[in-house]
């Protein structure tokens, strides 16, 4: 068969119209917020530290870098870890950057995500809040941001969260009450791409938690 070129044209046209239509049915973890910059605090009776995360491509791609120094019983222990989500948050990435050493898996939520729009999948968030003994509360502002205040009676963990972004977290579990809350957000700032790279010397291990719960 001669290919001629308007064929050529007509597969190429093709593939563009599929393509485009996985993205659009790609649901955006963060739908009005493309790519930018948070900077949290995070304090309480035996922990203090620092978190910033960067996020792209409506958080497509999350990186999340934490340090925190705990008091545990006397003994002072300090964290420095980055948590980077990829492909939507298809893979989640655990990195002890003191050790070097870090987990790869996949997100086990993530397949019951396929397929679904954004508001299908609110919906699930906003049921598993209610089944976990959640509550919508109040509505609070954090950095300026209007975020809706969800608490778990049943595990003492409250979110306030601005489209899809949690920008405040309480969790009291009795004896310990840690509080992490956003300080600062810039959207619209290219993030460097250096911060979702892992970096060469980690020792990574894919990990299939399948397995572990024998499926």
């Amino acid at each position: 068969m001669k290919i001629t070129i308007p064929y050529i044209l007509f597969v190429v046209l093709v593939i563009i119209c599929v393509n485009t239509g996985f993205a659009a049915n790609t649901p955006k973890r963060y739908p009005k917020s493309k790519f930018g910059i948070i900077k949290y605090e995070i304090y309480g009776a035996t922990i203090a530290g620092s978190e910033v995360v960067y996020y792209d491509d409506w958080g497509l791609r999350e990186a999340k870098y934490t340090t925190t120094t705990m008091d545990l019983g006397g003994v002072t222990v300090k964290r420095n870890t980055l948590t980077l989500l990829e492909e939507n948050g298809q893979w989640i990435n655990n990195v002890d950057l003191n050790t070097r050493t870090g987990i790869r898996m996949k997100n086990p939520r993530y397949k019951g995500n396929i397929g679904k729009s954004r508001v299908e999948i609110e919906n699930i968030e906003k049921n598993k809040n209610i089944d976990a003994g959640g509550r919508r509360v109040e509505i609070e502002r954090v950095v300026g941001k209007p975020c809706i205040v969800w608490e778990k009676q049943n595990t003492g963990i409250k979110t306030c969260t601005w489209n899809g972004i949690i920008l405040k977290k309480i969790s009291d579990i009795g004896f310990s009450k840690t509080t992490t809350v956003a300080t600062e957000i810039v959207e619209n700032v290219p993030v460097p791409e250096e911060k979702f790279t892992i970096p060469p010397d980690i020792e990574m291990k894919t990990v299939d938690i399948s397995t572990l719960h024998g499926n």
